[in-house]
């Protein structure tokens, strides 16, 4: 019987030491659960990043993961590269959450909760591959494309720079009503139970503004405050023009807005968004 008791003393221990390595584990394989989605390009000035219900400032080079929320101000952009390639430029005043991109089986779901953001989509060729952009009125899905949408007051507006653009609409329950097919250099918008406006040929100006409003540089914040950067290299003072623009962008991020990220299952449903104080008061 005692001739036992090293070997019950060696499992003990043994066992100890299993239950010693889970808090290690745990840590570990909570940051391999979080699913890689992209990265962070480009701020101007400020945007916000939110990881796990929390909020922080977003810089340049910054993970995003499944299920993370990007967050602008008044007059700022920020830009994401995801991992199969695809651009994601994000307007001001803008909530996107970055739901689902899996690069392997390019299958990409965005919830675009208010705002305006630009996609440069790869070509799609993997078997049930799709890259879509939801808001709360309607779905946009694409195919190697590169388009605007935007949502505001109950409105999705669709500019399809290059390629081809599905759109449908949303219904209650979830689900998809009506869907059209916008071609390049066309424009459409969607209201939620309503059928798409039949599509028409974008104008320079609306080309122009889509493009301009989602440019993350100081140029393209320029060409959002109404300085033409054209204007300012003919009388020669693009450095002053550029420096004065983002002093006044800085200055104008005083309040942004945040929705809850939707479930990562399920019917997404319209975001639950609520006004939130931050940035740099002027």
């Amino acid at each position: 019987m005692n001739s036992r008791r090293p070997i019950f003393s060696a499992l003990a221990l043994f066992a100890c030491g299993l239950l010693a390595v889970p808090a290690d584990l745990q840590s570990q394989a909570a940051a391999t659960a979080q699913q890689h989605a992209g990265k962070v390009t480009v701020v101007l000035p400020i945007a916000y990043l939110i990881h796990d219900t929390q909020q922080a400032p977003a810089k340049v080079a910054a993970p995003v993961f499944w299920g993370d929320v990007i967050n602008t101000g008044h007059l700022s952009r920020a830009r994401v590269a995801l991992d199969d390639g695809s651009i994601l430029s994000v307007g001001s005043d803008s909530n996107m959450t970055v739901q689902k991109h899996d690069a392997g089986s390019q299958q990409t779901d965005l919830d675009l909760n208010f705002g305006r953001v630009r996609a440069k989509a790869v070509d799609l060729a993997k078997p049930n591959a799709h890259f879509e952009i939801r808001t709360p009125a309607g779905v946009a899905g694409v195919v190697g494309t590169d388009f605007v949408i935007d949502y505001a007051d109950g409105t999705t507006h669709v500019v399809v720079i290059k390629g081809k653009v599905r759109l449908c609409s949303l219904v209650p329950g979830g689900g998809t009503g009506g869907c059209i097919f916008i071609g390049e250099g066309a424009s459409s918008s969607v209201r939620f139970n309503q059928s798409p406006t039949s599509p028409v040929a974008a104008t320079p100006m609306t080309m122009s503004s889509a493009i301009g409003t989602t440019n993350p540089s100081v140029a393209g914040a320029a060409a959002g405050a109404g300085i033409s950067a054209g204007t300012a290299t003919i009388v020669g003072v693009t450095t002053a023009v550029a420096v004065t623009v983002a002093a006044v962008v800085v200055r104008s991020v005083t309040k942004t807005q945040t929705c809850s990220p939707p479930p990562v299952t399920g019917v997404r449903s319209a975001a639950n968004c609520k006004g939130i104080t931050t940035g740099i008061k002027p």
